[in-house]
């Protein structure tokens, strides 16, 4: 598997689980270790993201960068295009 679909997956792996403990928060929202975990997930999910569109392109267009001369989300695939590849 290469570099770019890696960290992808990653950054899949870490997406699923923030929303599934955003979902247990929603029912226990005074769980201190649980809301300790999604912060350190949650972090872990914008060093993911900033290391992929630093190196690959946005993930979204709303990780379109500021400093560039053109529209970057539709001059590479899509990021769930990769596998059409």
């Amino acid at each position: 598997m290469n570099e770019q679909k890696k960290l992808y997956r990653m950054i899949q792996q870490v997406s699923f689980v923030l929303y599934e403990t955003a979902l247990y928060l929603d029912t226990h929202p005074h769980c201190r270790p649980a809301l300790e975990y999604f912060r350190k997930y949650n972090a872990r999910l914008r060093e993911l993201t900033e290391k992929y569109e630093s190196r690959f392109g946005p993930l979204t267009m709303y990780g379109q960068s500021g400093g560039c001369d053109s529209w970057q989300w539709v001059e590479t695939p899509w990021p769930w295009e990769y596998d059409c590849q």
